[in-house]
């Protein structure tokens, strides 16, 4: 006597391990989509102003300290803190400024909300204040920075 085996039951498994193998690559893919890029490391590129573009080299720490320093080699020291997946604010209060003579005359406050296009680039783009070393207020005007991490 021979025993009959369903073939179902075969079917059935069959179909529930590929179901298994599509959503765990399924599961794979979005993680991989919504991975969250950090700052944190050394960044080159530019700060646009009213007056054109501007070297610029950023460096961001774990420890939500930031470091600017501009086309005339000063660094100062600001904060920054993650706004969302991909996104971050930063901001620094006095930057100091110096005349063709070396002569500190202003200082400039910014804030920046900033987007990571990926591991290696951001934008960013806020409000920049303009003072004179006695504190008056010269304006405030968008600045744009777009950088490249090193």
């Amino acid at each position: 006597m021979q025993t009959f085996t369903p073939k179902r039951s075969t079917f059935f498994a069959r179909t529930g391990a590929v179901t298994a193998v599509v959503l765990l690559a399924l599961t794979g893919m979005a993680t991989a989509a919504n991975a969250t890029c950090t700052p944190v490391g050394t960044w080159t590129g530019y700060v646009t102003r009213t007056d054109g573009d501007h070297p610029t080299k950023l460096q961001f720490k774990a420890n939500g300290k930031v470091f600017v320093t501009n086309e005339q080699n000063t660094t100062t020291q600001g904060t920054w803190w993650s706004t969302g997946v991909n996104k971050f604010h930063y901001k620094f209060r006095g930057e100091k400024v110096y005349d063709e003579n070396g002569a500190y005359f202003a200082y400039v406050d910014f804030d920046q909300d900033a987007v990571q296009s990926g591991p290696d680039n951001f934008t960013s783009s806020g409000p920049s204040t303009f003072f004179l070393a006695d504190g008056t207020n010269l304006g405030t005007s968008n600045i744009t920075f777009t950088m490249a991490r090193v």
